[in-house]
Formats: structure tokens, sequence, C-alpha cells
């Protein structure tokens, strides 16, 4: 006789849960393993999104029942405190805890509700933080009836004080409390939401649920359910379809037509039904299950006359037995108890059947399970003893005699495809290996896929192709699956969202759980790879370097530049402008003030304005996490001499004198080519990009710079580099046999071929009785020809752009003298009368008198036209120009002294510099010209002198003396007191150049410009010079006579006669000492260096002496 299974007892208690207990109150727990529970609100149950977010779902439903699901631990406190509670989200596995460092809560005042930081603020508290351990319920074994109803959830962050969890619609807000106050307000909840702990309601499970198991694998893994009892003993001809035991795991599928329904399918498309057949033959009968091959080959063999679309639609065709194809499962969380219920299922009436064949609809189905019914109203999915503990099936009844588990339990972080990467700086990519940016065409209104040429840009150096990316959760339990954070580096307010990441087993690419704000589409296939890992990065130390550490990455920055007078230029990005074709920006010729990249090539300055900070703001936790620096950007105003880059007229870029307000751009990088960075010109405006930039179209042919729309998707950019054009001479042309330091040169004007001198044509007129003034003639004219030049602003500063250089004659140079200590026994007195064990403090001491060079300076007489009017001796005539001429000057390192009359016939060794500061400041104190002049800083002076290039564009090249490195003799500018870095250099109009007039060398006026000037247009003097071996200030093999001593120049030495008894010091040209000894034979030889050398003996003057 066919029996039933007995566990009906079992069955019953399971059927009377599932309508009383559902949605009830939890009324006991145990410390760890209990089962899935709900917290709920009086606005819906606590959930969590997969980014970690807390919100209160008003309805649960199959495809959020598992966010809504938690795992309870209990921690005892012991000492009658009461227990702490975690909580743990079933679908993230992360647990309910809180961010307070660093977050907006740090600062709240009590009892205000917020959220922990702006960027949750959008979609609520997210999770992930130091504070957790809840307190809640008084008891856990058996919670009281008053408890059950609802208490608030808070913790602790210090003593006295805690956070609580408030409702702020459907999302989750955080309040301080002082934690009186809290415990107080905990059954009542007017500061804070009450909970109540319960468990889930029953939910009809969808085919994406059923598949996923709620999200913990992916959806064609298959299924197989756990039945106690299962089938045993001899099978039947379907057995068990549910366990993957038998046919392998089932899938699921949707029915369109009817939603509390699926199919149950195997992976090869046979489709699970209730047959009409009887499993026995006496007793009380029982259904089998059957499956139908319902693949697309069996359907395109189908003979019907139209051939069914699909596996739905083949059921359908099933005429009375279609819905035998549909089954129910009803889902209880909070027991892990599955009901599997078919729709239809044709009832067997053994009075009027033949042979199994007679069928009556019973009008059976149900849509949801209730409690027991009538027989045929509930068509469960269960067992069946057929021979009493030997054979048991699983069949279809009314009544539910077996569990059915789904295993979904606890709250263990298991793989379901969500995965996570490390906090890093990324380049994300697709499966076409687009990045992931917002170019400037964009400009942080979205992100979008963009194709980079490798040998076109740097994404290593473009913030807006860069992302900063955190984990939100960095427990260990959940960090492998933390959703992160993405942000773009430069666009960090605009392009931000926190995101799931999954990962197939198997696959390469990642794809994000949802679309995100920044237009990641969940279907996008993608590649993290942090930049210092990145192709064409890696290795690279000097790269990586400039991507992490670099504050000024992604924009030309020139540090100081409002200090400084550097030139730059802007060489145009184009496939048919490179190398020696390359185009530059440049004004148009003559008035053409519109700017284009056609023939010309100007140089321009960059005027800085305020740098600031912009993109991700990087904390030091970011700092830590990620090793990024805060990025920071300058705005530029771009200049040429006094005009600006202005918007002009037909939206085109001029260079204006009367812009206003000046115009400021970003130079930001857009491409990076042959190792060079090109900018785009992108108008500035308070900080921010604005809506235009300066592009340069291709259809008009004179190549002008157009205002463009930010949105154009063709930006146009250049390399800005330093101008490499000199425009002063500097003596080191190798190739001319210069170098930097003291030389002697001939100067000459390149039309007569006349040479400066000292002036010595008295019959003319052109000297005068107490100034000495610089003259020019024919060379058979001259004592002397070679003026000695040492550089005084070179290497320092500006002066590798503008070199100033001291041209001087008749060098009576001093050598110093060594100290010598007091000869007798100590102790010693010094000068004040004090007792010292120095000899060199002795008053009986000779102090070292330091050396100096003494000479004849060339200078601009204009200081003193300044006090004394313009006329002679300093002016050519009354009215006239600036004379130009010698004064006898002390040099010591960088100042210039300039030796009054009454101080011109002191010995070197008598020079009293105390004595001469004196007189310094007395004359300054009314009002006349200083003794005392510094050689330093940018700006140019009186006494120093600078050679402006004629022909600029060509002088790099040269490689001998000709109109190539012709110059202008500079000195000062006009009006005399302009002391700035801009006006000194490569002025172009009020600038003094050597010219004759009326015979004099004198300067130009302030009427001179430079265009005029390099032309001769205006009298201005074209030089050039020459260097002679021989010339009268050093000589080459020469007797030198200095009173009765004898000084000649050798090979590697020097030869001292009528000196025996004398001191010699010999120094080279940068004044060192390389002999220093006492002649001891009246001809003595001395080893020295080849080059110029200084010979001074003891009580005669200095002579120079060149050494072979």
């Amino acid at each position: 006789m066919n029996k039933k299974f007995s566990t009906l007892l079992a069955g019953v208690a399971l059927l009377g849960a599932m309508s009383a207990n559902a949605g009830n109150p939890v009324t006991s727990l145990q410390k760890t393993g209990n089962g899935l529970y709900q917290l709920k609100a009086a606005g819906g149950v606590l959930a969590m999104t997969p980014e970690g977010a807390l919100k209160l779902e008003a309805t649960t439903e199959s495809a959020n029942l598992a966010s809504t699901l938690w795992c309870v631990e209990v921690t005892e406190e012991g000492y009658g405190k009461a227990p702490i509670f975690d909580f743990t989200n079933k679908a993230t596995g992360q647990r309910l805890d809180i961010q307070y460092a660093g977050t907006l809560l740090e600062g709240l005042a009590e009892k205000t509700p917020s959220y922990t930081d702006v960027e949750t603020a959008n979609d609520s508290t997210r999770v992930g933080g130091e504070i957790s351990g809840w307190a809640y319920l008084n008891q856990y074994t058996s919670i009281p009836a008053a408890e059950q109803a609802g208490k608030t959830l808070y913790s602790y962050f210090k003593a006295d004080s805690v956070i609580g969890l408030v409702a702020d619609g459907t999302n989750i807000q955080v309040k301080k409390l002082g934690a009186a106050d809290a415990y107080k307000d905990a059954a009542a909840g007017s500061e804070l939401t009450t909970f109540i702990l319960q468990e889930a309601d029953m939910i009809r499970l969808q085919a994406p649920e059923i598949n996923t198991i709620l999200g913990l694998q992916a959806a064609d893994k298959g299924v197989a359910l756990t039945f106690t009892p299962d089938e045993q003993g001899e099978k039947v001809a379907v057995a068990n379809p549910f366990n993957g035991k038998n046919a392998g795991k089932f899938l699921a599928e949707a029915i369109s037509s009817d939603n509390d329904y699926v199919f149950v399918l195997t992976a090869d498309s046979s489709y699970l039904r209730v047959d009409t057949a009887i499993v026995n033959e006496s007793g009380e009968r029982f259904r089998a299950f059957k499956w139908s091959d319902l693949s697309y080959a069996k359907r395109q063999a189908s003979t019907a006359a139209t051939k069914p679309t699909s596996a739905a639609d083949s059921i359908s065709k099933v005429t009375g037995l279609s819905d035998q194809y549909k089954f129910a499962f009803s889902y209880y969380p909070s027991k892990d108890s599955l009901v599997i219920q078919v729709k239809s299922a044709m009832d067997y009436d053994p009075k009027t059947a033949t042979n199994g064949s007679d069928w009556i609809d019973d009008a059976a189905a149900t849509v949801l399970p209730t409690a027991a019914g009538t027989k045929g109203e509930n068509n469960f999915v269960t067992v069946q003893d057929l021979i009493k503990d030997k054979v048991r099936i699983v069949t279809i009844y009314d009544k539910k005699e077996t569990d059915i588990s789904l295993g979904y339990k606890g709250c263990e972080a298991v793989y379901n495809g969500r995965t996570s990467v490390e906090d890093g700086l990324y380049f994300i990519m697709n499966q076409k290996g687009q990045y992931l940016a917002s170019p400037i065409h964009v400009n942080g209104g979205e992100a979008t896929w963009v194709t980079v040429k490798a040998d076109e840009q740097l994404t290593a150096h473009m913030p807006a192709y860069q992302w900063v990316v955190l984990k939100k959760n960095t427990a260990d339990k959940v960090k492998a699956y933390s959703p992160v954070t993405i942000t773009n580096r430069e666009f960090a307010t605009e392009l931000s969202a926190t995101v799931q990441l999954m990962l197939n087993e198997g696959a390469k690419y990642m794809y994000t759980s949802a679309a995100t704000d920044i237009d990641i589409k969940a279907t996008d296939s993608l590649i993290f790879v942090q930049v210092k890992d990145a192709e064409g990065v890696k290795g690279n130390a000097a790269l990586i370097a400039e991507a992490y550490q670099d504050s000024l990455l992604g924009y030309k920055n020139i540090p100081d530049a409002k200090f400084l007078l550097d030139e730059y230029t802007f060489k145009y990005l184009h496939p048919y402008a490179t190398g020696e074709n390359s185009k530059y920006l440049a004004k148009g010729a003559g008035k053409d003030s519109l700017l284009n990249v056609l023939n010309g090539k100007d140089a321009f300055r960059l005027i800085e304005d305020e740098i600031a900070d912009y993109g991700y703001t990087v904390t030091a936790d970011v700092a830590k996490r990620v090793g990024i620096k805060q990025l920071r950007r300058t705005e530029y105003a771009i200049s040429l001499k006094d005009a600006y880059m202005d918007e002009a007229k037909e939206d085109k870029y001029a260079m204006s004198a009367y812009a206003d307000p000046i115009d400021y751009f970003f130079l930001k990088e857009n491409n990076h080519y042959e190792s060079e960075c090109y900018y785009a010109i992108v108008k500035a405006n308070s900080d921010t990009i604005s809506n235009v930039k300066a592009g340069v179209t291709d259809d008009i042919l004179d190549a002008t710079v157009k205002v463009q729309p930010l949105e154009e998707t063709r930006t146009s950019a250049f390399a800005i580099n330093p101008d490499k054009t000199p425009l002063y001479r500097r003596f080191n042309n190798a190739n001319l046999g210069e170098a930097d330091g003291r030389d002697t040169l001939r100067f000459y004007e390149n039309v007569r071929h006349e040479y400066l001198m000292d002036e010595n044509n008295k019959e003319g007129g052109l000297t005068d009785e107490f100034v000495n003034y610089v003259g020019m003639w024919t060379a058979d004219k001259a004592t002397g020809l070679a003026f000695q030049i040492d550089t005084t602003w070179v290497v320092r500063g500006r002066g590798y752009i503008k070199p100033q250089y001291l041209i001087s004659v008749a060098h009576n140079d001093f050598a110093g003298i060594e100290g010598t200590p007091c000869t007798e026994d100590g102790p010693h007195i010094t000068p004040d009368g004090q007792i010292t064990d120095d000899p060199m403090a002795c008053k009986h001491a000779h102090p070292a008198i330091p050396g100096f060079e003494r000479a004849k300076y060339m200078v601009s007489f204009q200081d003193s036209v300044a006090v004394y009017g313009q006329d002679k001796p300093y002016a050519d005539v009354a009215g006239g120009y600036t004379r130009v001429g010698f004064v006898e000057g002390i040099r010591v390192a960088d100042t210039l002294w300039i030796l009054p009359a009454q101080y011109r016939s002191v010995a070197n060794d008598k020079v009293n510099f105390a004595t001469l500061q004196a007189y310094n400041d007395s004359v300054v104190a009314k009002g006349l010209p200083a003794i005392k002049n510094l050689l330093t800083e940018d700006v140019h002076k009186n006494y120093v002198w600078s050679f402006r290039y004629v022909h600029p564009e060509k002088a790099n090249n040269v490689t001998e003396e000709g109109p190539e490195n012709s110059f202008l003799f500079e000195s000062n500018i006009w009006p005399n007191s302009a002391t700035t870095v801009n006006e000194s250099i490569a002025p172009t109009e009020k600038a003094a150049w050597l010219k004759i007039q009326n015979g004099c060398v004198v300067l130009t006026d302030d009427k001179s410009t430079f265009a005029n000037a390099k032309t001769g247009g205006d009298g201005a003097l074209v030089f050039n010079v020459e260097n002679k071996e021989n010339d009268q200030l050093a000589t080459d093999n020469e007797t030198i006579t200095t009173s009765e001593v004898t000084v000649i120049a050798g090979n590697g030495n020097v030869q001292v006669v009528g000196a025996e008894g004398k001191k010699v010091v010999i120094t080279n040209i940068l004044g060192q000492t390389v002999a220093n000894t006492v002649i001891t034979s009246d001809n003595a030889t001395i080893a020295a260096p080849q080059g110029v050398v200084v010979v001074a003996v003891e009580g005669e003057e200095a002579v120079k002496a060149i050494v072979k």
C-alpha cells in the first residue's frame, strides 16, 4: 500500500509560520548563527545599496530582498551592561559601521541630523568607518515585548557621546547625542529613528533572483536545492528535478504574461512540467515530472503549420496543459525556506479512467501558498513514500511534507561577481583601448570614451584622463568586494560616482553593477590600470614622479613668471608644419595686430596671475592612500611688449595695447609629440575655464587665430618654450675663441671701420681738461685700441638674457698685501688695549690688504647730466646728447667705486674703503651721484654695458665675426630713473645706444627706437669686435719696465729682473694667486700658467703679461 512520508507535523508547523509569523518581531536571538532579519522603521526596512548607502525600502520585492536582510551578532558586555549588536548586510557583506573621523560629523552640532559628507548626501549615508557596535536591545535571549516594538540604534564615539541613525525620507542621516539623552530616547524615538527587528515577509522570487540565488552567483551557474527529506531508494523516470543530482542544476526563465511563475529548464533547453502519467498503479496515485525538449533544433523540426518561435511559444500551444510548466517559488528568507508550487496539475479520476487516460480539469491552481486547503488547491512540490523507508519520490501534493532550502544563509562575503580594485590613481579603459576622460571640448560636462594615439598624447600628463579610485570599505572581510569611489582628477566635483565593480569568473574585463553618474554604462567592459603601471609609464621613474608628485601637472606653469622676463615661442602643432617647416604664433606684419600661425615667429611674455588649486582635493588621507599631490594651475596674460592677446572683431584674437580688462588664459596640455608638450590656449574665468579657446581653422588661408567655442571638438595646441633667440651678445662663442670672463677686445663700427678709443682729438676740440671721453677714429689715430671687458651680471638673474659687462682701460690693479703678525713674544695687546694670544690681532701686526682692480671704466655721463644739466662737459653741446667717457674706479667683487678727483692720486696700498664709504654717504646725502655702485641685479646701470644684437635670429649659428653677430652698444634706458626689469631688457624704444654726434661719442636720446637703430636710421652705431693677441693692455714676450724692475713673459714662466729682495705676487685672470715669493736674485724666473697674468712687484705698479 502506498503511504505518504509522515512529515505532516513539520509541514503544518512550517505553513503556520508562513502566515502567522511573517513580518513578526524576532523574540529571541543567539550570539551568532541567527537567521536573516530585517530592521523595520516607519518608512520601510533598512537596506544597503551595492555602493554601501543606507536606504529605507518601503516595499520589499524579489529584486531588492537581499539588500534588506541582516545578520545579527551579539556581544555580551557583562557586569549588568546591555549587550552590543553588530549588523552585517546579506547582499553586500558589509557591516553597519559609520565613518566619523574626517567627515562632517566631527564638527556637527548636537541633535543636528547630517550626512557624513557632501558626496554621500547625494544618495544617503554610506557605511565604511570606524564606528560600529550598536546599543539596541537590553536583552536578546528572550526579547521583552516592549523592546520587540522597536528601539533606536546608536553607537558611542566617546564615553559620553553617541551617534545614531535618523530616517530622512528614504535616506538615512546621522545625529549626535549625549549618551544619557540617547538612552532616555531609545524607546520613544523622538530624536532617533526606532527599528523593529523582524522576520522577513514571504517573497515570490523572480527568475533573476532564483538563478543568482539572490546575488550569490552568476546567473548562468544553475541552481540546486536542498530537500529535507529528499528522494530515497529506487528512482522514478524523472527523479527529483530540483536537487541538481539527476538532470543537473536547473535554471529559471521568466514568463512574460505571468510574473508569479517561472519556467524551469536545464542548460540544454529541456523544460520541466508535471506529467499526465501517474507513478504508481495502486493506492493514492501520484503524478510524475517530465522534461520536454524545446531546443531550437527541436522546434525547427516541428511539423506544425507555424513553427514555434520560442520555448514559451511552444508551451503555449500545449492545449490544456501549458500551466503544468509553470512553477511558483515562494521564499521565506529568515528561515531559508522555499515553497514550490505548480500552477496546474490535471487530476486523475479512477472511476472513469481507461488505462490512466481520462483526466479532468480540477480547478486546482493557486497563486500563493496559504494555509493547507482542500485537495487540489496547493499543488506543492513535496516528497511521498511509495514503500515505507525504502522508496520515496518527489511529486505534487496538496500538503508540503519536506523542507526545501535555497541555501541563502549567513552574511559571509561570498563571491557573487563583486570585485574591487586597490586605492590608486588609474586610467579607466574599455575593451577597445579607449580612455574614459573628459577632454577639453567636454570640460567636465561628462565623461566620454576617447581614442588616444600614444605618439600624440601623453595621458600621464593629463589629469582629465586620470581617476582617483578609493575603496569605500577597507575592513579585511569586505575590502576585496568593496565598492569604490571613482573621481576624475581634474573635474572632481562634476565627475564622481560610487560603484560596485563586477567581474565574472575567468573574465578579463570588469563592469559596474549599474549605470553610473560618470557615464559608465552597466554594459561597458572596463579595465582599471594604475597610472604607474600603464604602458609607456611603467619603469619610467621620471614620468611616474611627474604624474604623482608634480603639483603643476596638466597645465603650463612658470613659477614666479610675474617676476621674470623670459619670453616664449608658441609652436603650432599641425601634421604639415613640423621640423624646419614648423609654424609659430605671431602678430601680423606692420600695423596688422591679428595673431596668426603663417610665417612670423614672435616671442611672448607670460604674465602670471594668481596660482590656485584645482581638481581633486588631496587630503592627508588621500595622499597616503594614493600618493598624489594637490594640483595647481596658473592663469597667464600673453603679452608682446605693451600689447596683450585679446578678442577682436570677427571672433579673432589680436594683440591690443588697449585691452581692458586684460584676458587671462590657462595653457592646458592637450598633446605630446616628439618629446614636446603642446598646450591649448583656453580662456580663464575666475580660476575656472571659460567657454572659449584659441583655435586655428583650416578654412581660411591667412591662418588667423580665432576665438572658438570650447565645445569645438578640434583643439589647436602649441609647444610653449623659452625663446632661445639671443637678444644680446655674450662673449662666450667657442667658434670665435671666446669664453666667459675677462678679455681684451677692439670695438669697431662696421660702416667706416672706425674704432672706439680713449679720445685724443684735442685739435678737434673733442677733449676736456677734467673729463676723459670715449672717442672714435681710425686705428692710426689711437694710442691704444683694446678695451678690457669683464662680466658683472651674466650667470645670475636674467643675465643669461641680457649679459652686463664692465669695460675698462689703463689698469693699475692691486694684488693685495698679506698680513704679517707681531713678531714679539706674547701676550699681545690689541689696538683697544685688550690682552690676546693672537699675534695677528696685536697692534704691532700688519693686517692684510685685499687686492682689487683699478682702472678707467667706460660709463655714461647721464648721472652727471641729471645733476649738472644737459650741457658740456657731460653733453656734446647745450641741450644735446649725453656723452660717454672714462672714470677712474676700483672694483671689489660686485661693487664699483668711482674715485673722486682728490682720491685718484692715492696709492693702491693706501686706499681706505672706510674713507670712501664716508665720502659716498656724504655726497648721496647732498643729492649728488653715488661713488659706490652695485654691479648686481637685472636692471641696467649707467656704468655697465650690454651688446644688443641687430640680427638676433642669425646670431646663434655664427662661426666668424661679421654682420650676423653685429650689435648695438646699449646703455641705460630713458628716463634715467626707470629701474624695472621689464623696461631694461630688450627695449624697443627710449633706449640709449652709442652714436656719433658732432664728432663725439654720445648716447641716442629718448626718441630712439630699436627698429630704427638697428638699421642706422637715427645714427646709432652698429659694432663688431676684433681680438688682437698683442694689444696694448697685455704684453706678449715684451719687456715691461716699472722703475728699475723689468718683467718679461716667457713660455710657462715670468722673468723678473732688478727686484732682488722684493716680494713678487703673480695672479691669474680670475684673481687667484699662482705665485707669492721673495726674489733672492737680480734675475729670477718664476713658473706661471699660460694666459694673462698680473705681476705685482713690491713697491711697483702691477703689470699684465701674457704667458705662452
